[in-house]
Formats: structure tokens, sequence, C-alpha cells
């Protein structure tokens, strides 16, 4: 595994509508492994990489690139930096938690995160702690209204060799895991007429994932993206248990995907040995909502990689379940044709893919 990209990813600072530091590292590592970049008018980056079939079926894997965080919505008179949250942010997060602020011109300024209550005990406000005691000396640091504020948490590897603890796992994950798969797949070729598409702005309405599929027109999408582990529960009712291999969803609330396509993903992992667990979101949905509804329609689905603690200030990913979702991902772009792609949208016939 290339645990130096997925840290360097984990550490990047990238809220919605300011990834500029993930597409960095993405452009540096996945300029050689593609055929052209592009990018959508909300900055989705669009790797594309030719197949070798003429008219070949186009297939989308997508991975979002922002994270849960805040921007910076007022300054006190007496140095206090005031925050208005970017995404679902846990609570628990919101308090005595390390936090970085970046300026316009890409200065890092460190703080303490802290929250005020309500009387019910709810967050009421969430203020950053940078060491000064007036508007002006925070000023002179170079902060400003509007700055992006993220977690400072250091990715790393835990007590097992196996456990990476660090921030943004959604879904830096999953721009890991389509850098991965796509570095394999133009080394190895294919058929297909392939997207990789690093999003942006999932975290506020889903909506990148949106932009990218009308501006690619994929015949399928697959979205690549976590989902939160309840850590304490580990019998038959959790099916987003790290180190149990990745994700197939068959359902959550803006999607149910085709059956044809979702049992053959399921059947192309059996066949290659890859482990799956078979996962349904009751709530929350992923670039594959927005994307299914682009156009006519588009075939989709989600393939998910567990995490412990997802949208705080840490998150834990199992290296395993990283390298089973790149297998799936490869495995996936390899065995789907034109063909096999029209049987799962022959709604008459009801034909089954030999």
């Amino acid at each position: 595994m290339k645990e130096d990209l997925l840290r360097r990813l984990s550490n990047a600072d990238a809220v919605a509508s300011k990834e500029d530091e993930v597409r960095e590292i993405l452009y540096e590592e996945l300029m050689d492994a593609c055929d052209d970049i592009s990018y959508d008018h909300l900055g989705s980056m669009l790797f594309h990489d030719k197949g070798s079939e003429k008219d070949g079926v186009k297939l989308m894997f997508a991975a979002h690139m922002d994270e849960v965080g805040f921007l910076v919505r007022h300054i006190s008179d007496i140095g206090f930096v005031y925050l208005i949250a970017l995404g679902g942010v846990l609570d628990k997060s919101k308090e005595m938690q390390k936090v970085r602020i970046t300026t316009a011109e890409g200065k890092k300024v460190q703080g303490i995160l802290n929250v005020t209550k309500n009387e019910q005990g709810a967050v009421k406000e969430m203020y950053v702690d940078v060491g000064c005691d007036t508007r002006e000396e925070v000023e002179a640091l170079g902060v400003a209204i509007g700055d992006m504020v993220c977690f400072a948490s250091d990715c790393d590897i835990l007590n097992r060799d196996a456990i990476i603890a660090g921030k943004a796992m959604d879904d830096r994950s999953g721009c890991y895991v389509i850098a991965e798969a796509l570095k394999q797949l133009h080394a190895c070729g294919h058929r297909c007429d392939l997207y990789m598409a690093a999003t942006s702005s999932e975290e506020v309405g889903v909506r990148g994932g949106k932009t990218a599929t009308y501006q690619i027109d994929p015949d399928i999408v697959f979205a690549i993206d976590v989902a939160n582990n309840p850590e304490l529960v580990k019998n038959y009712t959790n099916h987003r248990q790290i180190g149990k291999g990745c994700m197939i969803v068959h359902y959550d609330k803006t999607m149910a995907p085709n059956a044809k396509l979702l049992q053959f993903v399921k059947d192309t992992a059996n066949k290659h040995g890859i482990p799956y667990q078979c996962d349904m979101f009751s709530g929350g949905g992923t670039d594959a909502g927005n994307a299914h509804l682009t156009r006519n329609g588009k075939l989709a689905i989600v393939i998910g990689i567990p995490l412990r603690y997802c949208h705080g200030a840490w998150s834990l990913v199992h290296q395993k379940d990283l390298e089973h979702a790149i297998a799936l991902v490869r495995e996936l772009a390899l065995a789907i044709d034109k063909k096999r792609y029209e049987t799962f949208i022959d709604f008459q016939g009801g034909k089954k893919y030999e």
C-alpha cells in the first residue's frame, strides 16, 4: 500500500470549493497515468484514460475531494475567531481540538477550537483561540472572514500496522482508491473509456458528482465513498466493520441501484475473491444520488469504505479495505463492456448477462 499518498491526501486541507491542495496532489500523482485531465466548472478533476475498444462503454468512478470543516464567520474584538460549519461536523469533535486556518495567501494559522452551549447543552457557537487578545492581532496574522478552517490532525499508523488514523478520510480514502486503481489500469490496459473523477463540494449537497457526470456523460457511475462504522457493535447488524471488506451499497435515501448492475458487482467480487459487505443507508447519500439523475438517467452504484469516527477530527481506516476497494474498481473496469451494459438497461426483455 502507498501509505505516503494517503497520508498526504489526509493532511491536505480542502473544504467545499476550496480543494486546491487535493487537486495539486492528485495532478502530481496521476499526470502520467492518464491521457488527459480536465475540470468541470465547480472544480471537479476529471482523469480520462482511453480504452482499446472503439466506442467502448464509458465508466466513471467518482470520489469527492472536500472534507467537513469550517469557514471563518466573525472575528471578535477580543481576538476570538468564530466559525460556521461546512458539512455535518460531529459535535463531539468541536471541543478542544487543534485546528488550522488557511489564509488567502496560503499561510497556516494554528489554534484551538472550542464551543459555547445553550441551556440544553447543545453547541451554540464555535470559536478558535489563536492566542490573540484583539481583532487587530488576529488580522495581523492574515486571518479574514471566509478563510478555510480544518482539523489539524496528522495522519499516522496506529498500534496495529493495518489501521491508519487521520482526518478527512471521508473522502480522501476514496480519492486514494481511484488514484491507485487508475495507475493499475493505465499500466495493464483496458477496453472501456475510463474516467476517474475527483469531485468538488459533495459535503454541501453532493454537487460535483452532478456536474462531472453531465460533462463526462458516462454510461455507468460508481461513487467511491465511505460510511461510519458503529464501533461498539460487532454483530450481524453491523455491515460496516473495518477490515471485513469494502461495502456494496444496496440502497440509500437518494438512490436504489439497477438490480442487474448490483448483482454483477457482487458476482465480480465473488469471482475474484474480493471480500465485501452488503450495506444500506437509512439516511445520507453520495455523489451517485445526483449523478444517476443526469440527462435521461445513469446507472449508478456506491462502493463504500468503512470508517470509524466519520465527520470528526479523526477517522480510522483499514488498509485491507482500501486494497479490496482498489481491486474491485479494477476488476469492474476490466469486466464491463458495451454488450454487458446493454443487458443492464434491457428493461423489456429482462435478459440476464451470460
